[in-house]
């Protein structure tokens, strides 16, 4: 893995706690604090980064398994070993948190049918589940797109035709339900701009295998950085650039920074190699999972603490303890948990890297 590209992942992550951590000091029954909001309400924006990032990994790690329906096995179980056990970890010890609580026991599924679907990461329509279409880990909605790629992306694999053939089913599905008023399900998954995304990520994978010549890649990916950086703002400061298109054009500012990013790499520039940048990076999958139950439980303990009442300098240092504990909590549990487990489940199957 590139270095330059595990930093870009840990700021990806951070700037989606930061924007979940602001939501939940504005929140009423927390700090009430609505400019809490403000400065990172972009801050979703770093899942089109890792949508980016996952179609150039996967197309650049897997591209000489196209077609080769042999080697269709060790991908399949490569990707589901990376995804799903972490996710299920957290799930159940969620799952079994709240359920703890008579207060919020009322907000987990019953329907066991439904439970074995978000476990599974089948997409679920979020106008019926949760308002994100992910119940218990409410940030799971991006993991169905990943899962989605990777099942594209095994049809490649089998036969190329094959996953063309579903690629194209998909875009038309696309297609179909632009602009168009109440889409049903699964249509209305499809037609979502996240499901383009990965494929700025596969684009930026084929440039980087091809003899395109990039003189200046370091400049490329600040180009990349500072159009990312001009949504950003607009959409902080309420100036509509893009309109609806926001994930796109951090999806587009992101595959220009990450092809800037690895082709300055391959000439030894390292963009972010600090450690903390890299141990954060390693640990961004814990940290995305675990950073939203933890901003909730930590938010109560907050106020049962009296950070609640004491003001701006209460709400600053709940705000500062909160973002170092996920990170923390992200990292203890990546370093001893989520790389025993895959570990000992690679080895396992006789599968290394």
């Amino acid at each position: 893995m590139y270095r330059s590209l595990q930093a870009g992942r840990a700021a990806a992550a951070v700037l989606v706690v930061l924007f979940h951590l602001g939501g939940a000091f504005a929140a009423s029954h927390y700090f009430a604090l609505p400019a809490f909001a403000i400065p990172f309400s972009f801050g979703d924006a770093g899942v089109p980064f890792f949508f980016v990032l996952s179609g150039f990994i996967i197309a650049t790690v897997h591209r000489r398994d196209l077609g080769r329906p042999e080697r269709l096995g060790r991908y399949a179980f490569r990707r589901m070993v990376r995804i799903f056990p972490p996710y299920w970890l957290v799930f159940v010890a969620v799952f079994l948190g709240v359920s703890l609580s008579p207060d919020l026991r009322g907000i987990l599924p019953t329907d066991p049918l439904l439970i074995a679907k978000a476990l599974l990461l089948v997409p679920l329509d979020k106008t019926v589940v949760s308002g994100t279409g992910a119940p218990v880990i409410v940030v799971a909605w991006t993991l169905q797109y990943e899962v989605v790629f990777y099942i594209l992306f095994g049809a490649l694999i089998v036969r190329r035709w094959l996953g063309l053939a579903a690629a194209g089913g998909l875009l038309g599905a696309y297609l179909w339900g632009q602009g168009r008023e109440g889409v049903s399900f699964p249509v209305s998954f499809i037609a979502e701009d996240c499901m383009l995304v990965f494929f700025i990520g596969v684009a930026v994978a084929a440039l980087h295998s091809s003899p395109l010549r990039i003189d200046r890649p370091r400049l490329l990916a600040m180009v990349g950085g500072m159009l990312f950086s001009v949504v950003a703002l607009g959409h902080v400061f309420g100036v509509d650039l893009v309109g609806d298109r926001e994930v796109l054009a951090y999806g587009l500012a992101s595959g220009v920074m990450v092809l800037g990013l690895v082709r300055a790499e391959d000439r030894g520039i390292v963009v972010g190699g600090h450690p903390v940048l890299q141990e954060i990076g390693n640990a961004s999958y814990a940290l995305y999972l675990l950073h939203f139950p933890l901003i909730s439980l930590l938010s109560k303990v907050a106020m049962f603490l009296g950070l609640g009442s004491a003001g701006l300098a209460g709400a600053l240092a709940g705000y500062v303890a909160i973002l170092l504990s996920c990170i923390a909590a992200a990292v203890t549990f990546h370093r001893w948990i989520e790389v025993p487990l895959l570990r000992r489940l690679n080895e396992g199957r006789g599968v290394h890297g």
